[in-house]
């Protein structure tokens, strides 16, 4: 998952526990991870990562240092490649946005791999593959207790008609809602319309409507010369 490799994680690790944030963070940060899978094999998403305002308001009321607070939410996002970061105030929720496009889907044939798991995207013939598996309850960064209110959205967006997935589809788009403390096996399949079987049904339909055609002109055709026939 971009933004979340070990190594960001050890930052903002660091950063929430210098502001103090390990007995009074709970149920005040948003992580959503939007990815959209193209047909032609590119990914484009968002990443953001956001505080509730009602946490925000209580910060400074104990006179934490909102630049500090920013720096956790830059640490999540800083391993999310090639991106363009704006502002985000939705929901309830202040905080970054990251955006990426144009990136190989190879990128993500593996990401994570470290103790919290990994997530896999794989395009082979007509089917497009999801697997994954997160173990929220070692990114210590989101420890459990601190932030045991977080949410922790994953959606993905195919090119093609979803057939199994283990999320909430709408549409085409497959979304995980999960919670630090938790384990989340992930797997979705998305599979794309045979041309072949569109072709097979456009010539199908051409010879039945040229079959209808010739059977209403040889039925007028037909009363036709009936009607004329002398008595």
């Amino acid at each position: 998952m971009p933004g979340l490799a070990h190594p960001i994680a050890r930052r903002a690790l660091a950063v929430c526990a210098a502001l103090g944030l390990l007995v009074t963070a709970s149920g005040c940060l948003r992580l959503d991870l939007g990815l959209q899978i193209r047909s032609d094999d590119t990914v484009g998403g968002t990443f953001t990562a956001a505080w509730s305002e009602e946490f925000l308001e209580r910060a400074d009321e104990e006179g934490l240092d909102r630049a500090q607070l920013d720096a956790f939410l830059d640490a999540l996002l800083d391993g999310v490649p090639g991106t363009e970061r704006t502002a985000y105030d939705e929901h309830g929720y202040v905080g970054r946005t990251a955006t990426f496009t144009d990136r190989p889907l190879a990128e993500f044939a593996e990401l994570g791999g470290d103790e919290w798991g990994y997530l896999r995207l794989d395009h082979t013939g007509r089917h497009y593959e999801l697997e994954g598996h997160w173990d929220l309850r070692t990114a210590g960064f989101l420890d459990p207790e601190t932030f045991d209110d977080a949410e922790i959205l994953l959606s993905v967006n195919f090119p093609a008609r979803v057939t199994e997935h283990n999320g909430a589809l709408d549409g085409r788009t497959v979304t995980w809602t999960m919670t630090p403390g938790e384990e989340y096996e992930l797997s979705a399949v998305a599979v794309e319309n045979d041309g072949r079987a569109f072709l097979i049904a456009g010539v199908a339909f051409a010879v039945l409507a040229c079959a209808l055609l010739w059977l209403w002109q040889w039925t007028r055709l037909r009363r036709y010369s009936v009607g004329d026939r002398p008595d």
